[in-house]
Order: structure tokens, then sequence, then C-alpha cells
């Protein structure tokens, strides 16, 4: 029997995104998915292996209580073996295609859809066990500013610092923009983003795994798009500014709306300046602009 192993948490959907940031302090990655008309969610944390995945058990346990006054409910983590064709079965009941941004629309290989109009650049995905589908709101609001900053400047160099499964490098690819780079420090989600993008038939990118503050490529980039905790967006903000040419834009995300403010004068400190935010859910994003 084929299974595939996770940790789960029930949750309330007022929850998912502070359980999210809970999961990224231990450097875990979730899956969510929650249903709006009951308002029920569910987070899973997959694992290669049941021992793997009772040794993030014992780590979400660990970290739950000093958590609780920002969640309306403690969760109960379990581990759970699912058979991986229903995990298969699972992604046709909640990932469906929508649109993320003016031009991007996100679809599953499983879906047809009819393009609005000419304009219209389908990313089509088979999510799997980690590919992202793009609908969490940190990575919608980067595909919004992506998609603008590519009708904006053209084929200009771009960098996806932080690239877990690599779908912004894809829809940057399917703009324009051009070299597209990409770096993790997670070599698991180097390894899915370079599958991933390899399904899509995008051969150009070759994402690499490095650390923030060692990552040195031979330029700065155009435009940068940093979908990273904010707690690292703070202490290594020199470093992310390095890796912006004078005149780029900067893309940061991956911040709760209240600790956006702190992000913002952190950057704006450095020369940075803020040309516009996106708030999606409880997720704020901003997009920058260096001298």
């Amino acid at each position: 029997m084929d299974l595939v192993y996770c940790v789960h948490l029930d949750t309330p959907a007022e929850d998912v995104a502070m359980l999210d940031e809970l999961l990224a302090t231990l450097d875990l990655i979730g899956a969510s998915w929650q249903n709006v008309d009951t308002g029920e969610a569910w987070l899973r944390v997959f694992a290669d292996d049941e021992a793997a995945a009772r040794d993030i058990l014992a780590r979400v346990q660990a970290a739950l209580p000093g958590w609780g006054e920002l969640l309306s409910t403690l969760p109960v983590p379990t581990v759970r073996a699912i058979q991986r064709e229903d995990w298969a079965e699972c992604w046709k009941e909640f990932f469906h295609a929508f649109r993320a941004s003016r031009r991007l629309v996100v679809k599953p290989s499983w879906e047809t859809f009819a393009p609005a109009g000419k304009e219209d650049i389908l990313l089509e995905l088979d999510p799997g066990m980690s590919f992202g589908t793009g609908y969490h709101g940190t990575t919608r609001a980067c595909l919004e500013f992506i998609d603008d900053l590519a009708a904006e400047r053209g084929p200009v160099p771009f960098l996806e610092a932080g690239c877990g499964s690599g779908i912004l490098s894809l829809a940057a690819v399917r703009l324009g923009l051009t070299p597209v780079a990409a770096f993790d420090h997670d070599p698991q989600a180097v390894q899915c983003a370079r599958e991933n993008l390899a399904r899509a038939g995008v051969d150009q990118v070759a994402p690499v795994t490095a650390e923030l503050a060692d990552y040195a490529p031979p330029a700065p980039f155009a435009v940068v798009a940093a979908n990273i905790l904010a707690i690292v967006l703070d202490a290594q903000a020199e470093t992310v500014a390095r890796l912006v040419a004078p005149g780029g834009h900067l893309i940061l995300s991956g911040i709760l709306t209240g600790q956006y403010p702190a992000i913002k004068t952190r950057y704006e400190a450095l020369g940075f300046r803020e040309l516009r935010t996106r708030t999606i859910d409880e997720w704020t994003s901003g997009l920058y602009r260096r001298p």
C-alpha cells in the first residue's frame, strides 16, 4: 500500500495564518485548506515516512503552548497515513482554477479554463504534496505585483528569494522576465521547485540551495520577490537590499499585517520607497523601489 504520512491539525479558519507562522518558525511548510461555508480548516505537514512525521509531531506539540494567546483554539496535532491516490483525489476537491492577477490564471491540470482574453497566461499546476497553488494571500499578492512589473518593465532579471515550490519563478518566466533565478535554504524545497518547473516545461531556471546571508549572485536584480518570514526580512534587511539593483523593485511578502509597519520602517531606513501594498486575509505585502 502506497502511503503518505503527515501531521494533521484541525483548526478554525481564523487561526490558519498564525499556525502558518508557527510552522515557519520551525522550518516546516504547511499545506492548508479552508471551507469558506463552514469556517473549518486544516493544515498538514508532509513527511518522508512515519518516523519523520512523528518527529515533526513532537516539535509541533512542544511549540503550540507558547502560541496559546495568539490562537482562538489550541489544535491537537495527529499523525495520519493517507493513501497516495486518496491524496490526489483530495487535491481535486480543494484545488480549482482561479485568477491570481490581471493576466495570470492558476489551474490544475485536470480542469479546463476558457481564457477571458488573449492576454491571459495559464499557470498549469499538478500540485502533488508540495507545490503551492498560489492561493495563499502572500503568494497571490506577489503574483499581482510581478504581473504589473512585467508589464511595466519588460524582460528584466528576476530573483525569487525563498523559492519554496517555485510558483513565482514559473510566473516570471511565463510573463517574459529574464533571466530568472531562485534559491531557498531548504534543499527539499529546492528539489521540489526544480521538479515542478521541469514538469511545467521550464528549463531556464535552476533553483539552488543557499542561505539568504550567503547567496551571492554575479549581479543584483531589477526585480526581487522576497516571500520570507518577517523576522528574517527584518534581521537580513541589508542582505536583501544588496540583491536589488539601483532603481530596481523589491516585493516584500510573508508578513502578517500587524508586523508590516516595522518592516516598512526597516526598509525605508535603507532608502527604499514604498509604492503600494496589498492585504489579503491576515497578510500584507509591499512593493518597494530602490533609489
